[in-house]
């Protein structure tokens, strides 16, 4: 009994203490897209939890005008396509018509040869107009696929200058009249929901580490590990990267101890 009480001992005196760091489970670092001058940038949200807030924009006026046109040219080339499927529907009836004449005079001996060739001529006149007016009207449906995706561009584009966030806002980098460039850092946003640590443990640790517990700061807990890696870390390179997610303290980026018995 001894021996197995002087075991844990051991083990408890020997259990590699890990001190890390409270950080939130997620930090985005959003740069800018395009390159344009900053007309907003409302660093007095640092340190503010928001929901699909307005804090950078960039420079889009012309990129709205151009909206504005396009969706103009967009409604007017749908009128000349509904024009065109009229007429091509139409073109379409009147090109049956003449066939039918045709095909019913064609075959009748009582009919002469010019007035078969007259019939004739008058199909293949509607038809090659009724082929016209497709064609136009498919010219004129891929014009509309064309604008739809400008459209498409420049809303993409209005976003890129718009940044809305949520969560924490951490740090805004611009400032009103800067030139941002593409890449340009422009807001760090965090989610504080949770909190997560990371630590790199050895091979000792990790071995049997399913029937294993973690402690905080002495405490044992029943947590688990969110991530574990199963290659060593490049930096750290005999050990293996791992992560906990924690719930959210009052302040992050205080410091734990982290134990594995």
């Amino acid at each position: 009994m001894r021996f197995v009480w002087g075991m844990c001992v051991a083990t408890l005196l020997f259990a590699k203490v890990h001190t890390v760091r409270l950080e939130p489970v997620e930090l985005y670092h959003i740069k800018s897209a395009v390159a344009a001058q900053v007309i907003q940038a409302q660093e007095d949200l640092e340190g503010r939890q928001v929901h699909k807030e307005l804090v950078v924009r960039l420079d889009d006026r012309i990129d709205r005008e151009n909206l504005k046109t396009l969706k103009t040219k967009l409604s007017l080339l749908r009128d000349t396509i509904q024009i065109a499927q009229e007429s091509v529907a139409n073109l379409q009836e009147i090109m049956l018509l003449r066939q039918k004449d045709f095909e019913r005079i064609k075959n009748l001996s009582t009919k002469s040869r010019y007035e078969k060739d007259q019939r004739k001529a008058a199909y293949l006149l509607a038809k090659n107009s009724y082929l016209a007016a497709k064609e136009k009207l498919k010219n004129l449906l891929t014009q509309q696929s064309e604008l739809l995706l400008s459209i498409a561009r420049t809303k993409d584009k209005i976003a890129k200058k718009n940044i809305k966030v949520s969560g924490y806002v951490y740090k805004v980098y611009p400032r009103v009249g800067d030139m941002a460039a593409m890449g340009t850092p422009l807001v760090d946003v965090a989610d504080i929901s949770k909190a997560r640590v990371v630590l790199y443990l050895t091979p000792k640790e990790v071995k049997n580490l399913p029937t294993k517990h973690i402690y905080i700061d002495g405490k044992r807990t029943d947590l688990k590990f969110a991530k574990l890696l199963k290659i060593t870390d490049q930096n750290y390179i005999t050990q293996y990267r791992a992560e906990l997610i924690l719930p959210a303290p009052k302040l992050f980026d205080q410091f734990i101890t982290v134990e594995i018995r």
